[in-house]
């Protein structure tokens, strides 16, 4: 199965001194980058998006009118659920936070676009934004990426609405945006492990493989349930068109937002046993990094960009 990944300088948020009003650290897709050409021991060669996803895409989803109040601080700071970057100017949160968010979006778009047409795996070391909705946005999320290159595929004719998409959602965060966004456009099997005890709560319909975890929930008992049910998942699915992988490092031990427990070494080991069984599946498979608020997020990205990506 071929893979390949899509970065590109743009996706890293400039929060300057923004960074004291929230935990997210807005370099580490830059310095997954550079750790992931450490352990390569060369420069790395990635797919950039040409620039930041196009009004025309981001309308295909999302309302005209949210789209339009990005340009009030107000909005943006509801997004980031910072009030006080409501006395920040517009113009400086749109540049440093609003625009990473959409040249992540193209990458993700570009990712799909690759997937479909090589029957690959692309990983986009960014995106994953799986709390917007079409009306808002919400849990540092500006737009629904995964839901807007569904959109562009369809539009494309890759992708038709009857086909299968299965979303696996492995952020500490049940992926609500996502969920309602997709299921909207096409046929959606949703995969998800996530903290019920966090925002955006428990799912309000009882889905077989929609799993509430308390917090800190250990490596031992998150990866016994992963493994029971993730190949029950697979079994018992329609085949999709293509697969999303939502692969949050927000699960870690110590992430104050995520407020799971797992090790490190726990997060590898659930990526590559993903990993492994969407190549079995041999379907096109998109790889999304999400949330991580902790210091060993980038250095995860990296690990698992480094196992999508060896032959």
């Amino acid at each position: 199965m071929q893979s390949t990944f899509f970065y590109s300088p743009e996706y890293d948020y400039s929060l300057g001194l923004l960074s004291c009003l929230h935990p997210f650290e807005g370099r580490k897709y830059s310095i997954a980058l550079r750790l992931l050409e450490q352990s390569a021991g060369q420069r790395v060669s990635p797919r950039a998006p040409e620039g930041p996803v196009s009004v025309e895409a981001l309308l295909r989803v999302h309302d005209r009118s949210y789209l339009e109040s990005l340009s009030k601080a107000d909005r943006i700071a509801s997004v980031l659920e910072v009030s006080l970057l409501r006395w920040v100017p517009a113009g400086v949160l749109q540049r440093r936070l609003v625009e990473p968010a959409k040249w992540a979006c193209e990458g993700t778009l570009q990712a799909v676009r690759w997937a479909l047409e090589q029957k690959g795996m692309a990983l986009n070391l960014g995106g994953g934004f799986h709390h917007a909705f079409a009306d808002r946005g919400e849990g540092f999320c500006f737009f629904s990426d995964a839901a807007i290159a569904v959109a562009d595929a369809i539009a494309k004719k890759l992708l038709s609405c009857d086909d299968e998409i299965w979303l696996i959602d492995l952020d500490a965060h049940r992926g609500n945006g996502f969920e309602d966004c997709l299921s909207q456009q096409t046929k959606l099997s949703v995969f998800d492990m996530y903290n019920f005890q966090v925002y955006p709560g428990l799912h309000q319909k009882d889905l077989p493989f929609m799993l509430p975890l308390k917090n800190c929930t250990d490596d031992a008992a998150y990866l016994e349930i992963l493994k029971t049910e993730l190949p029950r998942f697979v079994e018992q699915s329609p085949r999709p068109a293509l697969v999303f992988y939502n692969a949050g490092t927000d699960v870690v031990l110590g992430d104050g937002v995520g407020r799971l427990g797992l090790s490190p070494s726990a997060v590898i080991e659930r990526d590559r046993f993903v990993v492994d069984a969407l190549r079995a599946l041999g379907v096109p498979t998109v790889v999304l990094t999400s949330g991580g608020y902790n210091s060993e997020s980038p250095k995860l990205i990296a690990q698992l960009a480094q196992y999508v990506l060896q032959d």
